[in-house]
């Protein structure tokens, strides 16, 4: 499978390079957004960046299978509509770890405007919460998205864990090295610890929606 990341900046980047350790046999291609994006672009301020983007697009980018958006800003989401058409975009997935990146109103936009191009997409909130979908969402769901592991434990002791879907930042991964060895009273709560401190870079604000912030639903 072929993806497409577009990212700002640390959050993008360790979701990127944990994606191409674990999944070295698809095809990970990146391309950076710059930060300091006004709120509210307008289509005259939002035509230059679109343009530096496509400037900076590494090669081999066509017919992408799927492209990542892990932006950091509202106004890098407003780009994605101008983005999926002009690099001819399918099927895309938007994560939502922070709820003042993309708030339900602008979600609600950009999944009409998305819905008349004919692109599938999924906003998950948080991204590890992903667990299906079709397509292409669903090849990245089965190996990245929400966690499950498989627990050997011998006594009262965990002697190994298995991830067999680890999140998309590399908490999961992080979290198994360090329980083996742990007793299994003390796992639940280490385990979330581990994930806690990796660390998870889901914001404390709440999503209205939910009733929880991300950081707790991660």
């Amino acid at each position: 499978m072929k993806i497409l990341a577009f990212f700002q900046g640390w959050y993008g980047e360790r979701i990127v390079e944990h994606v191409r350790r674990r999944a070295p046999d698809w095809s990970v291609l990146a391309v950076k957004i710059r930060k300091g994006l006004p709120a509210l672009l307008d289509e005259e301020e939002a035509s230059p960046v679109v343009e530096e983007i496509l400037r900076d697009m590494p090669e081999g980018t066509e017919n992408a299978d799927l492209a990542l958006f892990l932006l950091e800003e509202p106004g890098a989401c407003l780009l994605i509509p101008e983005l999926v058409r002009k690099v001819d975009l399918r099927v895309l997935i938007c994560p939502v770890d922070d709820y003042r990146v993309l708030p339900r109103g602008l979600e609600l936009q950009l999944s009409e405007e998305l819905a008349d191009m004919g692109v599938s997409f999924s906003f998950p909130r948080p991204f590890c919460s992903l667990s299906g979908g079709k397509g292409p969402i669903r090849t990245f769901a089965e190996r990245f998205g929400r966690p499950v592991v498989a627990v050997e434990i011998d006594g009262r002791e965990i002697k190994a864990v298995e991830v067999l879907r680890g999140a998309p930042c590399g908490s999961t991964h992080y979290m198994a090295v360090r329980l083996v060895g742990t007793s299994v009273d003390e796992a639940p709560s280490l385990a979330g610890l581990f994930v806690q401190t990796y660390p998870c870079l889901a914001s404390h604000v709440e999503d209205p929606l939910l009733g929880e912030d991300m950081i707790h639903l991660s």
